[in-house]
C-alpha cells in the first residue's frame, strides 16, 4: 500500500525525523501540506472555502486555530490523492512513529475490502460508545487524532463530496462527524504513536486562533477634538475606530454624574447593520488610549472563550447597592478590579444585538449606560465575562504604568493590557493625559510611522496611513492662526487655500514623500519616476465662504489628498469616472491617485460645519516647481 505522508514544506526537520524513525517504510508519497501559520481568511475565499463560523471546540469552547484549518485542508488534499491513485492508501502525519513489531500492512489491506476508514492510532473520547467487532478491531464512537489511518477511494469520495470546504472544522472532528456515512473500524491496539513535542514542536497551536470574522472598532463621540487621544493612539496601531456619534445631537446628559444612556441607543441601531458572526470592539471616545494591534486584541479576546468581554474597575459605580451581587461571582482570575466598566467591551455581534434589544433592560437617553450593562451582566442571561486582570481592557489605576517595552502594565495583576480607560475624577484625568502625551510623543513630528501598507480603492487609487488626528488638529490650528485663506490669481478652479510653505511644514513634507511615498508610487506605476513635490496646501470649506469645488483635474503627476476632520455634512471628495468617494476614508489617511486626465474629481456642496483638507501635488517633469 502507498503511504501518503503529510508534511509542510518548511518543516524539513519533521520530514527528516519521519524518515529516520520510520526507515523501514516503503512506497512513500509526500503530500505538501497547507501551512496553517500563513493561511488567511482571504486565502480561503480564493479557494472557495470558509470555516464553520458557529463551530466551537466541544471541550475547550474555543474557536479553530490556524493549524487546525491547515490540517483539514492538508488531509483533504491527501483524500484527493487517494482518489487519483484509485487504491487504498495509508495517510500519515509527519510526526508519526510506527511500531513495526506490531505493524501488519497486509492485514490493513485486507480490511480495505470491508471498511472505508480504519484508524491505526486514535484517542477515543467516548469509550462507552465503542462497539466490538473482533479480537483485533472495534467500531470507534468519537475518535480524535488523524496521525495515521487507512482510507479507500470510496471513503475518500464520501469525505470530499460533503460541504466541508464551505464549513471547515478540525479534521478529527470531521472524520467522527462522518462515521454514520462510512464503514469505519479502528485497531484495538494502536500501532503508531506521535513524536514528542519536545523533539518536534507542533504547527497546531492551542491559542493561534484563526480569525474568520471582521472586527469593527467603534466609538461614540460628539466632540471631535476630545477624540484626539483615542484616534491618535489607535492610528499608531493602524486602527481606525468608526465614530457613530458624529453629527449627533447628544441627549445623554453632561456626564458629570450618571448618564450616557444615549450611547446604548445609538449603538443598538448601528449593530443591526453588522453581520451576526462579526465582532464589535466598543470604547468610549474621550478618555481611551489604544496601545496594541487589533490582531493582539482579537487573539486575547478569543482566549476568554466567552461571547462578550467587558472591562473591569475597582469601584462599584453608579449604584453601590449592586456590589454584593458582583462579590458573589466566583472567578479564579478575579482581582480587586471586580466591577463592570461599560467604557470598553468586545463581543460577537449576535450576542450584543440580543443584549441591546432585550426589553427587560430598556434605558432612556438620559439614563446611565454603565448601570444598564451592569444589570445585563448580573442577570446571567448572556455569555459575558469581565476582564478582571486587565488582559485587554485596563481601567484607571495608580498601579498602571508603561513598562520597558512601552506596554501598559498593572503591578496589581502583573498583566499588560491593550486599551487604557482614564475613567474617574481629576487624578484619573491627570494620569490619562500623562499617558496620552507619552504615546503621542512616540510618533514623529508630523507623519505616521508605518509606511507601505496600501489599501486599494481601484487599480489606480490607493489609501495609505499618513497623519494622526493630533497631527491633523495641529495643521488645522496652524492654518486658522495663519488665517490668510484665498486662491492663486491664475487658478481656474479657485478655492480657500493656504500654501504649506507658509505654514512651516514644507521641508518635512518633502522629505516624507522622498523617503517613503516615492518608492511605493514608483513601484505601483512602474516604470514612471517621481520628480519632486510641487505644491501642497490646506483647504477650507464653510457655508459662508466656499461650499463646493467643480469637477477638475490637477496640475500634478500624482496627487495626495488627506481629510483633516470629519465633523461636517456634505463636501465629499468624489471621482465620478471611478465612482469613488472619500466619505468613508478615515481622517489622516491619504488618497493617492494620478492627478491628470483620468482622475477628474470634485467636492460636493457642504451642508453644515467646516471642512479642512490637505492636498499635495507632485511635479509633472523635472523642473516643474512653483
Amino acid at each position: 500500500m502507498k503511504k501518503i505522508v503529510i508534511n509542510i514544506e518548511r518543516r524539513t526537520d519533521r520530514k527528516e525525523n519521519f524518515l529516520k524513525k520510520n526507515s523501514s517504510l516503503e512506497d512513500i508519497v509526500w503530500c505538501q501540506a497547507f501551512d496553517g501559520k500563513t493561511i488567511t481568511y482571504q486565502d480561503l475565499e480564493e479557494l472557495g472555502a470558509s470555516t464553520d463560523l458557529s463551530w466551537r471546540d466541544p471541550y475547550k469552547k474555543s474557536k479553530m486555530t490556524h493549524g487546525e484549518v491547515g490540517c483539514l485542508l492538508s488531509h483533504r488534499k491527501a483524500w484527493l490523492a487517494c482518489l487519483q491513485l484509485n487504491e487504498p492508501v495509508i495517510i500519515i502525519e509527519d510526526d508519526a512513529i510506527i511500531d513495526f513489531d506490531n505493524y501488519d500492512e497486509q492485514y490493513y489491506q485486507s480490511l480495505s475490502e470491508d471498511y472505508d476508514l480504519v484508524y491505526l492510532q486514535r484517542n477515543e473520547n467516548k469509550p462507552d460508545g465503542v462497539e466490538n467487532i473482533d479480537d483485533m478491531i472495534e467500531r470507534p464512537c468519537y475518535a480524535y487524532n488523524t496521525t495515521c489511518y487507512m482510507l479507500t477511494p470510496a471513503g475518500a469520495n464520501t469525505l470530499i463530496q460533503t460541504n466541508i470546504l464551505k464549513n471547515i472544522i478540525p479534521a478529527d472532528e470531521y472524520l467522527s462527524y462522518m462515521f454514520p456515512h462510512l464503514k469505519v473500524a479502528a485497531l484495538k491496539k494502536c500501532v503508531v504513536k506521535q513524536e514528542s513535542r519536545n523533539v518536534l514542536n507542533s504547527d497546531v497551536e492551542d491559542t493561534d486562533y484563526f480569525i474568520d470574522f471582521k472586527v469593527h472598532p467603534v466609538t461614540i463621540g460628539t466632540d471631535r477634538k476630545k477624540c484626539q487621544g483615542l484616534n491618535t493612539s489607535a492610528a499608531l496601531q493602524k486602527i481606525y475606530p468608526k465614530n457613530i456619534g458624529e453629527n449627533v445631537e447628544w441627549e445623554g446628559t453632561d456626564m458629570t454624574s450618571t448618564g450616557g444612556g444615549h450611547k446604548v441607543n445609538i449603538l443598538r441601531e448601528y449593530v443591526e447593520t453588522l453581520p451576526d458572526n462579526d465582532v464589535l470592539l466598543f470604547t468610549d471616545a474621550y478618555d481611551i488610549l489604544y496601545n496594541d494591534t487589533i490582531d493582539v486584541i482579537t487573539k486575547r479576546y478569543l482566549e476568554f472563550k466567552k461571547k462578550v468581554v467587558f472591562g473591569a474597575e475597582e469601584w462599584c459605580w453608579p449604584d453601590k447597592k449592586l456590589a454584593p451581587k458582583f462579590k458573589k461571582i466566583k472567578d479564579p482570575n478575579k482581582t480587586k478590579y471586580q466591577y463592570l466598566n461599560s467604557g470598553m467591551f468586545m463581543g460577537v455581534v449576535s450576542e450584543i444585538k440580543e443584549m441591546l434589544n432585550d426589553e427587560d433592560f430598556a434605558v432612556e437617553n438620559s439614563g446611565d449606560d454603565q448601570l444598564y450593562y451592569q444589570n445585563v451582566f448580573l442577570s446571567g442571561k448572556y455569555d459575558i465575562i469581565l476582564d478582571y486582570e486587565g488582559y485587554i481592557f485596563q481601567c484607571d489605576s495608580e498601579s498602571v504604568h508603561f513598562n520597558e517595552y512601552g506596554q501598559f502594565t498593572n503591578n496589581d495583576t502583573n498583566c499588560t493590557g491593550c486599551i487604557y480607560h482614564g475613567n474617574g475624577g481629576d487624578e484619573s484625568k491627570k494620569r490619562y493625559e500623562e499617558k496620552k502625551k507619552t504615546i503621542i510623543d512616540r510618533s514623529p513630528m508630523l507623519y505616521i510611522p508605518h509606511y507601505g501598507d496600501v489599501d486599494y480603492l481601484d487599480k489606480d487609487m490607493f489609501v495609505i496611513d499618513f497623519m494622526t488626528q493630533t497631527q491633523c488638529e495641529d495643521m488645522i490650528d496652524v492654518s486658522e492662526r495663519h488665517g490668510n485663506w484665498g486662491s492663486l490669481a491664475y487658478d481656474k478652479f479657485p478655492a480657500q487655500e493656504i500654501r504649506v510653505k507658509e505654514l512651516g511644514y514644507w521641508e518635512s513634507l518633502q522629505k516624507h514623500w522622498e523617503n517613503h511615498l516615492y518608492p511605493i508610487i514608483e513601484r505601483h506605476w512602474r516604470p514612471m519616476e517621481m520628480y519632486g513635490l510641487r505644491d501642497a496646501f490646506t483647504m477650507r470649506y464653510s457655508t459662508d465662504t466656499q461650499k463646493s469645488l467643480n469637477l477638475h483635474t490637477d496640475a500634478s503627476l500624482v496627487t495626495g489628498s488627506v481629510k483633516l476632520n470629519n465633523d461636517y455634512v456634505g463636501a465629499d471628495l468624489i471621482f465620478p469616472r471611478q465612482n469613488i468617494s472619500n466619505k468613508d476614508v478615515p481622517v489622516g489617511r491619504a488618497i493617492i491617485f494620478p492627478g491628470q486626465v483620468t482622475h477628474g474629481h470634485e467636492c460636493t456642496e457642504l451642508k453644515s460645519g467646516i471642512k479642512y483638507s490637505l492636498t499635495m501635488w507632485t511635479s509633472r517633469y523635472d523642473g516643474d516647481v512653483l
